[in-house]
Parts: C-alpha cells; sequence; structure tokens
C-alpha cells in the first residue's frame, strides 16, 4: 500500500476490488452491506469482551486491529458499488476527536447504527440517491475515524494489515514457499519423493491400518481411537500432504528420521516434540471439521474461520510464513486422497514435493484388476 503520500484509502479500496469474491452475484451489493454490518458487530463485539475480560483478554489490541480492517473492506467495496464518487471525497484521518462527547460504548454503538442505516436504505432502494447515500457514507466513515481513535487503532495500519491476510489467502500469483530444509544436507531434508502403502488388516474385528515402505513397516499400528468409526487411522495422510503442499512436517520428519539434527536451534525448536504434538493437534482439529463436511467432498474451498484457528495454533513455528492458499490446498488434497483410501480399505500414495502433489492407486489398480 502506498506511503508516498497519496490516499492510502483508494490504493486499499484498488486491492479489495481485485480479491471481492461477490463481484458476479446479482445480489453483490446486498452481500457487501450484510459482510459490512457483520464486521460492524465483530467490532462491538471485542469492545464487549475486552470490558467484560479486561486483563484477561490480552489479544484485545490485535483483534480489534484485524476486525476493523475487515471492516475497512467491505466498507471500500461498498462504496465503490452503491456510490463510486463517495471515496475520493472522504476526509483523510486526521486529530479525530468525539465530538458528541459519547462514552465509549454509546460511541461504538452510534457506530453500529449508522451501518444500520446504511442497510436500511439499500434494502428500501434508497441507495440511488447520491445525497443521500453520500451523507449516509460520510457518517460511517466519521464515526468510524472516532472508533479507531477510541481503540488506539491505526486505520492504515488495518487496511494494510487486511491487505497481507487477503493476499496470502487469494494472491494474484501463488507462488510456494521455499522448502524450510532446502539448505540442509539430503540426509536431514524431508524425501522429495516417496512412495507409502496403507495397508489395512481386522484383527478382532477392528480395523488396524499399517504404513509401508520399501517393504519395511513404519511406525504403529494404528486404529480409529474412537467408539463409532470414522476413518481417522488414515489420518497419516494428512501429515504427507503436509510434507507436499507446505515442506513441513514435524511428525514425517520423526517418522523417516529425517531431523535437522546439524542445527541444534532447528532440531529442538522446530523439529521436536512440541511440535510433532501440535502438527497432530493441528490435524486433529481440520478433522473434526472435516467430520461435519463428508470431508470435504465436493467443497473446493475452506472457511477463513477455520484457516484463521490454524494460523493461531502454529504462531511461532517456521511454518507460520506459509501462506493460507498453501494450507487450503493441502487441506483439500490431504482429504481428497483421504476418501479415496477410506472407500477402498487402503492403497498406494505417491507423493512428490518438487511438483507438489500427491497421487493415488487404489489396491485393485495396484492389482491391475
Amino acid at each position: 500500500m502506498s506511503t508516498d503520500g497519496s490516499w492510502w484509502l483508494m490504493d486499499f479500496a484498488e486491492a479489495a476490488k481485485r480479491s471481492d469474491r461477490f463481484v458476479d452475484r446479482e445480489d453483490h451489493a446486498l452481500l457487501l452491506a450484510t459482510g459490512l454490518m457483520g464486521e460492524a458487530g465483530s467490532v462491538l463485539t471485542e469492545l464487549k469482551k475486552e470490558n467484560r475480560e479486561r486483563n484477561a483478554y490480552p489479544v484485545y489490541r490485535h483483534r480489534m486491529h484485524e476486525e476493523v480492517g475487515d471492516f475497512l473492506w467491505y466498507f471500500v467495496r461498498l462504496c465503490h458499488v452503491v456510490a463510486p464518487g463517495v471515496l475520493p471525497s472522504l476526509p483523510r484521518q486526521g486529530k479525530v476527536s468525539n465530538a458528541t462527547g459519547a462514552t465509549s460504548l454509546n460511541l461504538f454503538l452510534q457506530f453500529g447504527a449508522s451501518v444500520g442505516d446504511v442497510l436500511r436504505a439499500l434494502s428500501e432502494g434508497q441507495m440511488s440517491d447520491v445525497p443521500l447515500s453520500s451523507q449516509l457514507l460520510q457518517r460511517v466513515w466519521s464515526l468510524l475515524q472516532c472508533v479507531a481513535v477510541e481503540a488506539s487503532v491505526d486505520l492504515c495500519k488495518a487496511a494494510q494489515n487486511n491487505g497481507r491476510k487477503t493476499s496470502s489467502r487469494w494472491p494474484t500469483e501463488k507462488r510456494y514457499v521455499q522448502l524450510f530444509d532446502e539448505k540442509f544436507p539430503e540426509e536431514e531434508q524431508l524425501p522429495r519423493r516417496l512412495e507409502i502403502e496403507f495397508r489395512e488388516r481386522e484383527r478382532n474385528t477392528q480395523k488396524v491400518l499399517m504404513l509401508r515402505c520399501n517393504g519395511i513397516n513404519l511406525g504403529d499400528r494404528l486404529t480409529d481411537n474412537i467408539e463409532d468409526p470414522d476413518g481417522y487411522r488414515y489420518h497419516d495422510i494428512f501429515h504427507f500432504s503436509h510434507v507436499a503442499y507446505l515442506g513441513w512436517s514435524p511428525v514425517i520428519r520423526a517418522l523417516l528420521k529425517c531431523k535437522r539434527k546439524s542445527s541444534s536451534k532447528k532440531d529442538e525448536g522446530q523439529d521436536g516434540a512440541r511440535a510433532v504434538i501440535l502438527e497432530e493437534a493441528v490435524a486433529a482439529i481440520i478433522f473434526s471439521r472435516a467430520k461435519q463436511l463428508s470431508f470435504f467432498d465436493g467443497i473446493d474451498h475452506v472457511d477463513y474461520d477455520l484457516l484463521k484457528t490454524v494460523k493461531e495454533f502454529i504462531t511461532g513455528f517456521e511454518v507460520d510464513t506459509v501462506p493460507l492458499w498453501q494450507w487450503e490446498k493441502a487441506i483439500l488434497e490431504g482429504y481428497r486422497v483421504f476418501r479415496l483410501l477410506r472407500e477402498n480399505a487402503g492403497g498406494h500414495v505417491k507423493l512428490d514435493l518438487t511438483s507438489r502433489s500427491l497421487s493415488y492407486l487404489s489396491p485393485q489398480q495396484e492389482a491391475g484388476v
């Protein structure tokens, strides 16, 4: 985003236009307005949490910056769609004061009410009235500036953070992050190509899974570890998907004994037990959501709330630098192969870290049937 003195809001509006996924919808403006109200509600929610939790809610400032940034995105998009001339005329953020003298809570409520006025006018078909639409949107902007001051939020920085988040999910050009072990000896690198057999057996009326590579068993025999079987015994495919699409998996490093021992910092801080537990926790959290969605069958994207949860979990680890679109790819491809493994009671999986791909052969295909 420009810092050369140009109006940063216009730069942000141009970037937001490129990431608008509603643009081809007939109800485009209504969807944007709905999002605007939703984000205004999130801003109010953060204020409520801060007042309720006080010192027990240390993430308030960070969350408020994020929610204000999300609100800005919907605001500039709605302005562009229903009143294109408004944005350039909005006053820049300077020394803004609470002219009404309202308390912090009342100020935030006035802000929410101003957004409600915009929605009401839009639903009643009044936003085509240029003077009215300009007046309503300018009031939202004015109160947003007051809210930002009250919450110690820099609107320009909030917009910049939103831009980074948006480009992480929907980049104009997709480039994989460089492999974390690229500069390490070959024996400390995740395998660039690997073929794994997922072999299922039935023992004592229970389905048991084992992993095999080059005729050698890997790891422990796995079951679903739940009363109602759900296929979780195949969950190692998610770790292999992490390898293929994230270039990361402490679990697989431990399994294949390719930890980065030449660097004590990496060995302990990135490849150690805590990282292994973290990855297993992330896989379990995603699995819990996936069960509700038929394991992403027929779904071509992962909802942002889930990606956000994953991102919060991995903060402080090297994989935190991986953009959201790579996580989305890893999740969807991992579950594509998971469904095949579950359906066919096993099979062979080929991992290619160079081409960033996972391929699958069923037991029947492997036997030439």
